[in-house]
């Protein structure tokens, strides 16, 4: 057994750990280097601040020996030894731990060292109480062996990777319930929390939910979990989202929860269903069918697949399209969302030079590191994946005459999963069309070669038509798109966040980081940007100054409208959800 104690530190926004275990000879411990569903190196134990190990009253000397790695020699007898240690945590992002006065979000990941070669062994967590916080409680999916009214006291987790899967929230948290074919679901929402339509999020969530889980079994409807919960951290600007096993963390702005008395709801609210919709999909599809380096996972270094395509992408497709199923959102919103990742995709000219395949292979190397040419180098395997997903299924429903879709390979691949039970090896990276043939009958080889592995598109508007969807192409009515090429943010100071390809910033001399100060001596701001595009929009040459660096720049931009086409959709008919 192993034996964890955390105590909370909110003043100093620290963990102490204190980790118990018998071991004998030579004892490494290690604490993982990424965690599954962001696949990206984080690194997770640059934030221990100090570590010691002791046995009685000696300590043991300790040696690091890689970025995440400690060994200690204990001597032939067996011995009870304590690893105590201090880790840093002030992440607000859902991938790692958070400590401050008003809450904690613990990410065992960050936090629980483990002895290499002992992942399986059973382990025992205890989480103290902090006593200057009387009123805190604990949220978690993990069981508890024992614990007091507010569930401060002793878990159990079968496992190193069930306790890395099982977050836990800390704090004045509020809680919504409800029941979805018999399984009760917890939303435990965090950070600012205003008034908004209670009912409402918890009717249109049980929908989402109750709608996945017909999905994969609807026969049985089933889920593969007896208890769910979402950690829903809200602020100003946030979203996000990571899945486990039987639980997600979200984090979503709170300005998205809906308003008591919004029949419609908001865009932004089709957006958080949308990501409730996707974390929770992701239980069947990630969590459970998954690619088979992924089986197990070696939390050490890169695991790469080029599959991220197909399980990013996929959820990405059925997140919006299932959230509309669910009756939460209509059928318009879910083509609005659908537009918005068809322009959000053929906009940026990485698709040229990257493949959906490269996209998934190169995600620990480019996907989430934020560069300044990603419009130009990264292809989003969620977007696109969601795109290429949607060609398939119109394939599919063509080829089969609406017989199959792409709905019955995601349930032959569970029903898979199900049957191989402790045996299951994942999907290897050439048997998606073997996949598909075997659920549908349709081969789509030819496909994954031009679409996924090579550069080319999906002839679009004929997946379309074969869904009842027309698309109509118009130019669009952003000035600073079209005339400018460049995205920017702030509001009385402007600065430029990506320049697109050969647009009339980047041929001016415009770099990334600049500060837009006058076009033609007159001073630029958000609220007048437009306008002065608009009116400047036929000159052939105009001043344009920038700050660089803290130095003043003056070029000449030809504001010469680029026409970017933006694609609208609309129901040709018959709603085919």
């Amino acid at each position: 057994m192993l034996r964890y104690t955390i105590e909370l530190k909110p003043q100093a926004g620290t963990f102490l750990v204190d980790f118990e275990l018998n071991a004998q000879d030579e004892l490494l411990l290690r604490l993982p280097a990424w965690l599954p569903g962001s696949y990206m190196i984080r690194d997770m134990a640059a934030e221990i601040q100090s570590l010691e190990i002791v046995c009685g009253q000696e300590k043991l000397h300790d040696t690091k020996i890689d970025k995440s790695t400690w060994r200690v020699f204990i001597g032939e007898q067996s011995k009870s030894i304590h690893v105590r240690y201090e880790v840093f945590a002030q992440d607000t992002s859902v991938r790692r731990a958070y400590l401050d006065n008003e809450r904690a979000f613990l990410t065992f990941s960050s936090l629980c060292l483990y002895p290499v070669g002992r992942e399986e062994e059973p382990i025992e967590l205890k989480i103290k109480k902090p006593a200057d916080h009387p009123d805190w409680a604990v949220a978690t999916a993990l069981q508890p062996v024992r614990s007091n009214s507010q569930a401060f006291g002793i878990y159990r987790a079968a496992d190193y990777d069930e306790l890395i899967d099982s977050p836990m929230e800390i704090g004045l948290w509020q809680c919504i319930e409800f029941k979805a074919y018999g399984v009760p679901h917890r939303i435990i929402l965090s950070g600012k929390v205003p008034p908004f339509d209670r009912t409402r999020l918890r009717e249109d969530v049980k929908k989402c939910v109750e709608t996945v889980i017909a999905f994969f079994e609807p026969q049985s409807h089933q889920a593969p979990f007896s208890s769910y919960m979402f950690f829903l951290n809200l602020a100003e600007n946030l979203y996000g989202g990571l899945e486990h096993r039987n639980s997600c963390a979200l984090e979503a702005s709170f300005y998205d929860l809906p308003l008591a008395g919004n029949k419609n709801g908001s865009k932004n609210y089709a957006r958080l269903l949308e990501l409730f919709t996707h974390e929770y999909f992701h239980a069947w599809w990630v969590k459970r069918v998954k690619p088979a380096v992924f089986i197990p996972y070696d939390l050490t270094s890169e695991t790469y697949t080029d599959l991220l395509w197909v399980f990013e992408g996929f959820t990405s497709y059925y997140d919006a399209l299932l959230t509309a199923r669910s009756q939460a959102v209509d059928a318009d919103t879910y083509l609005k969302s659908l537009a918005a990742t068809l322009n959000r995709h053929l906009g940026g000219t990485a698709k040229k030079r990257q493949s959906l395949a490269q996209s998934s292979y190169e995600a620990w190397t480019k996907y989430y590191k934020v560069r300044t040419n990603r419009s130009r180098s990264v292809t989003s395997y969620y977007d696109k994946g969601a795109l290429v997903a949607l060609a398939l299924n119109a394939r599919i429903i063509e080829k089969t005459r609406g017989k199959k879709s792409l709905d019955d390979v995601l349930r032959f691949a569970w029903e898979q999963y199900k049957e191989a039970g402790d045996d299951y090896a994942g999907l290897d990276e050439e048997v998606i069309a073997e996949l598909i043939y075997d659920a549908t009958g349709v081969d789509v080889s030819k496909e994954l070669d031009r679409w996924v592995y090579g550069l080319e598109e999906p002839d679009y508007k004929k997946a379309l038509k074969t869904l009842g969807i027309s698309c109509e192409c118009k130019d669009s009515d952003k000035p600073e798109q079209c005339i400018l090429g460049a995205k920017l943010i702030g509001s009385d100071q402007l600065t430029v966040t990506q320049l697109e390809e050969d647009g009339a910033a980047e041929k001016a001399g415009v770099c990334v980081g600049d500060e837009l100060v006058a076009l033609d001596a007159i001073k630029i701001r958000k609220n007048n940007l437009d306008q002065l595009l608009s009116r400047y929009r036929d000159q052939k040459c105009v001043d344009l100054h920038v700050f660089r660096n803290g130095l003043l720049k003056k070029l000449s931009l030809n504001p010469k409208k680029d026409p970017i086409l933006q694609y609208e959709l609309r129901w040709r008919a018959k709603v085919r959800l």
